[in-house]
């Protein structure tokens, strides 16, 4: 009785430590019959019996199934086009990604791996439903799960459980940090342009006609497309442009964001050293100056950025209000507005300050007139006479402002005074009825 007992017993122990094996068994059948919800089912009751295990009691053959096949399930449900399949589990992806890597992990340290050539081949499958999931979490608007999609797809590429095939895609930690800034998380923002500058990011894109479909192909690398074009399978190669000045930008703007003057100084100086010709970068190191009304470090920005870029009437335009308002130079600042007109004859804004420096010159004058005595009279009148003919060339400037852009009630305010000052005070009153 006593053997027959523990006969029982044996067998009992034998089959509870056993019965996680026909679970995988049955998974792996119901998935290749693509019964993905009896295959899930399956593999979670597998899951269950084997965490409640010591590791060392399964047998080897039996966890390297069970690792894989749980990441095929997983990744087939993820990646489901059919909503009641991908509803089984919400993070089914993730539990893909971590079954490879445990299967990875785990046949490291046996002599001979049974699935981790395969499980490689699953990696940009994987990487693909993270993009998936995250792209459809930007279209929602809910840009927090859009940005843990791309780090979730970046941080499993580069995983070292993948050894050689392990990669720093920065192409993804971009797009993570620009969608980082869109939900409002400048402190992972800055974290991932940062690290994309640091690893060498560039964003160039390789891509040639593959001649077997006519069609763009775009390759990982300069050295990949030459071969297949060396080969005669590719032609017309095209190669991108470096987005590094860009990285830089988005990161400045996130220091702005996050009112760090100090790192957003410091990063603008370095970018501008690295991409002196970049007019976006010249363009906010310009508005930074203006910012702290730095109007010395204004004007040499201005007189590189007309040097590099002769035919941009913006820049004289921006300079010429710096010497007009701020240092009061009205000369300086008409030489500029002309010049901004010569680039772009109809541009209204520079005609109108054109003719705003007169209207300061005719002021100037006002103040010496007020300064005289009663006694100065005849000094008055010449100042005077002198007065209405700059108020007559300020009108020439302020007509063609008014022909390039009749509506800018601006332009036509001024014209109200100035055809006071010159007496016309039947088109004073014409151009005050438009103010009403």
């Amino acid at each position: 009785m006593k053997k027959l007992l523990f006969a029982v017993l044996t067998f009992a122990t034998l089959s509870v430590q056993a019965q996680e094996a026909p679970k995988v068994t049955s998974a792996i059948i119901a998935l290749r019959g693509n019964e993905i919800v009896e295959a899930k089912g399956f593999i979670d009751e597998a899951t269950t019996i084997i965490e409640s295990k010591n590791p060392a009691e399964i047998k080897e053959k039996i966890m390297t199934k069970y690792y894989y096949n749980r990441a095929l399930i997983y990744a087939q449900i993820a990646g489901s086009p059919d909503e009641a399949i991908k509803g089984l589990a919400d993070n089914a992806n993730s539990i893909a990604a971590e079954s490879i890597l445990d299967l990875l992990k785990y046949e490291s340290t046996l002599k001979k791996p049974r699935y981790s050539e395969d499980a490689i081949r699953e990696i940009p499958n994987i990487a693909y439903n993270y993009l998936v999931e995250a792209g459809a979490a930007y279209e929602a608007g809910d840009y927090e799960a859009s940005y843990n999609g791309y780090m979730a797809a970046f941080d499993f590429k580069k995983n070292e459980l993948l050894g050689e095939f392990a990669q720093l895609d920065t192409g993804l930690l971009f797009n993570a940090g620009i969608i980082a800034g869109m939900s409002g998380d400048q402190e992972s923002s800055v974290n991932a342009f940062r690290t994309c500058l640091d690893l060498g990011y560039t964003g160039i894109t390789f891509t040639a006609t593959y001649a077997a479909s006519g069609q763009p192909k775009q390759y990982p690398n300069k050295a990949a497309m030459e071969k297949e074009i060396e080969l005669g399978l590719a032609s017309d190669p095209v190669i991108g442009e470096d987005v590094r000045p860009s990285v830089y930008i988005s990161l400045i703007n996130a220091y702005k964001k996050m009112e760090n003057t100090e790192m957003y100084e410091a990063t603008l100086t370095e970018a501008r050293g690295l991409y002196p010709e970049n007019k976006d970068l010249l363009d906010i190191q310009l508005q930074s100056f203006l910012d702290k009304k730095d109007y010395d470090g204004a004007l040499a920005n201005l007189d590189e950025a007309i040097a590099k870029n002769p035919g941009k009437g913006i820049y004289h335009f921006v300079k010429g209000n710096i010497l007009q308002t701020e240092l009061k130079d009205l000369d300086a600042a008409l030489v500029e507005y002309k010049a901004a007109l010569e680039a772009d004859p109809e541009n209204s804004d520079a005609m109108y300050m054109c003719g705003l420096v007169y209207i300061d010159r005719a002021n100037k004058i006002t103040e010496q007139m007020n300064s005289l005595s009663l006694s100065e009279s005849r000094k008055y009148d010449s100042l005077k006479k002198k007065q209405k003919g700059v108020f007559e060339e300020s009108l020439t400037y302020f007509e063609n402002a008014r022909e390039m852009n009749p509506d800018d009630l601006d332009i036509v305010r001024a014209l109200a005074e100035v055809y006071r000052k010159v007496g016309n005070y039947e088109k004073s009153m014409e151009m005050s009825e438009l103010l009403k």
